[in-house]
């Protein structure tokens, strides 16, 4: 991989689980069906409303943000989850009745949503588990098990939509299309009877979303950060005070780099924001030191062996529940357990927490890694590539990424670069072997990136012929709307990896496998062969 992946091996990995840092109790599940529904019913009368010419944007936005929320509730305490479901509740309160007063005003029938859980205001966490875990296991009583399976992706391929309206939210850009798509979606799982073409139809609508507006969004940030250009990445350290910014937000970046370039503080990266440092804008500080960790799969490592402040972005989910406190800080409204809010316009309790911490006392060299890329080059290699798969140069290619977290996958590319033959062409997002004909684009797993390069590269090779196949190595709902859409797009070969099941059900992964004819990684030698077989 481009960047060390700090487990070492599975056993590592399972402990994760074990300790439930990567998994999810019985509770939070619980909780997560309570917030599911109430979204459900509050989606069903901003609906109801909406035909009746009251729109409340407001609204529909929180609840874009409360999915969010919902994904990453583990991260919460007590307090914190009865805040968010009472924000829900009272959304629902409000446009219940104002639906009802539209009602009774214009002479028509208030049709009253029946929900599963009975809702009220402050109601005990304890209850709300009950409630919760009663809806959950009568989610889908009387649905066929292919309705179940595609209501379930739904949900995946919304909650990756829902992210990047908030993304683009930070960045003052209002999506109401996205929204209303969000909305409309929810409110299927409303109906008695889901339609399994229904939902199928709506699982296409959002993933082709989902792409436009990582393409929206990649379009901001070459606007406010300039272009992209390959460069070395320090991963060294220097001794003295720090502070490490982690997650994927570009802004927030600068702000701390802005509020420290006046005192004695290297600022480091983390994670997905490694990316940083290809983008010109940030090549102007010099207090921006290199890059420090893998990120959200090995932050518990990450933040425990870093000796200064750190700084959680906005909007991402982070492992910090056996973390030491007190020198964690996020500009999130609701903060994860432990974790100190930070007011964006006031990062002074960051800089102090940095020179409070002992800093680096000496530093270490480490191998640094070359990240980006340079658009000249790759259009050039794009056609060159093309014309060899035209002329029959190459009798295949090979599109491999993003980067995963499982030790596995080392092994397994290992073995691909090896049992390739001389004449497959590779684009890796990720992983690299020897091989002469391997491209490597490091974006540092930034799916707005991947998306823009793939549809310059499917400009010059159809998605649909058979001497393409794709290997995808990451399992999250961005992964999965992308794959809908490679194969809506009519991709004959796509090959992933398997997933946690704190992503995705293992029955309904699958399901989405055979739905999607998507094929399963297994050994890399076989899957080479099927592949160009």
């Amino acid at each position: 991989m481009f960047y060390y992946n700090f487990m070492r091996d599975e056993n590592d990995y399972n402990t994760c689980v074990a300790k439930g840092v990567c998994s999810i109790t019985p509770n939070i599940t619980a909780l997560q069906e309570v917030m599911f529904v109430m979204l459900c019913a509050l989606a069903y009368y901003v609906i109801k409303l909406e035909l009746l010419g009251a729109k409340n944007d407001r609204i529909k936005l929180d609840m874009v943000y409360n999915i969010v929320y919902l994904s990453s509730l583990q991260e919460y305490n007590d307090e914190q989850i009865i805040r968010i479901i009472n924000n829900i509740f009272s959304n629902f309160i409000n446009t219940e009745r104002l639906y009802k007063s539209i009602c009774n005003e214009r002479g028509l029938k208030f049709e009253k949503y029946n929900a599963p859980i009975k809702f009220a205001n402050n109601t005990e966490l304890s209850k709300l588990i009950r409630e919760g875990d009663k809806a959950f296991k009568n989610k889908y009583k009387g649905q066929d098990k292919e309705v179940k399976n595609y209501a379930e992706i739904l949900f995946a391929v919304i909650k990756s939509l829902a992210a990047l309206v908030i993304e683009l939210d930070d960045n003052d850009v209002s999506v109401e299309t996205a929204n209303d798509e969000i909305i409309k979606a929810l409110n299927l799982y409303n109906h008695e009877k889901l339609s399994a073409e229904k939902i199928k139809a709506e699982i296409y609508e959002i993933s082709d979303l989902n792409a436009e507006l990582m393409k929206q969004i990649n379009s901001i940030k070459f606007e406010k950060f300039g272009e992209v250009h390959k460069v070395e990445v320090s991963q060294s350290t220097t001794r003295g005070k720090a502070i490490l910014v982690s997650g994927n937000n570009l802004s927030e970046l600068k702000e701390v780099l802005e509020a420290a370039k006046d005192s004695a503080i290297d600022v480091y990266t983390n994670g997905n924001l490694l990316i940083a440092h290809a983008y010109s804008e940030f090549s102007n500080y010099k207090n921006l030191k290199g890059h420090f960790g893998n990120g959200v799969e090995t932050s518990v490592l990450d933040f425990a062996t870093f000796p200064g402040a750190i700084l959680l972005t906005k909007n991402e989910t982070h492992n910090v529940e056996y973390l030491y406190r007190g020198r964690i800080f996020t500009t999130d409204e609701i903060p994860p357990k432990g974790v100190a809010q930070l007011n964006a316009e006031n990062l002074e309790p960051l800089i102090n927490g940095a020179l409070s911490t002992k800093g680096f006392t000496k530093g270490q060299n480490r191998k640094s890694v070359e990240i980006g890329f340079n658009w000249d080059e790759v259009e050039r290699k794009f056609e060159e590539i093309s014309q060899k798969l035209s002329d029959s140069t190459y009798s295949h290619l090979f599109i491999v990424g993003l980067s995963s977290p499982r030790n596995s996958l080392d092994e397994y590319f290992a073995n691909f670069f090896s049992a390739l033959p001389d004449d497959i062409a590779v684009i890796s997002f990720s992983y690299s072997g020897k091989c002469k004909n391997t491209y490597k684009i490091n974006v540092a797993n930034d799916y707005s990136l991947v998306t823009v390069i793939l549809s310059r590269l499917l400009e010059k090779i159809p998605i649909e012929s058979s001497k393409l196949t794709f290997f995808l190595t990451r399992c999250d709902s961005a992964a999965f709307a992308g794959m809908i859409r490679l194969h809506r797009r009519g991709a004959k070969n796509i090959y992933m990896s398997d997933c946690l099941p704190t992503i995705m059900n293992p029955t309904t992964l699958k399901a989405f496998k055979k739905l999607y004819n998507i094929k399963n990684m297994s050994n890399a030698s076989e899957d080479i062969d099927k592949a160009l077989n």
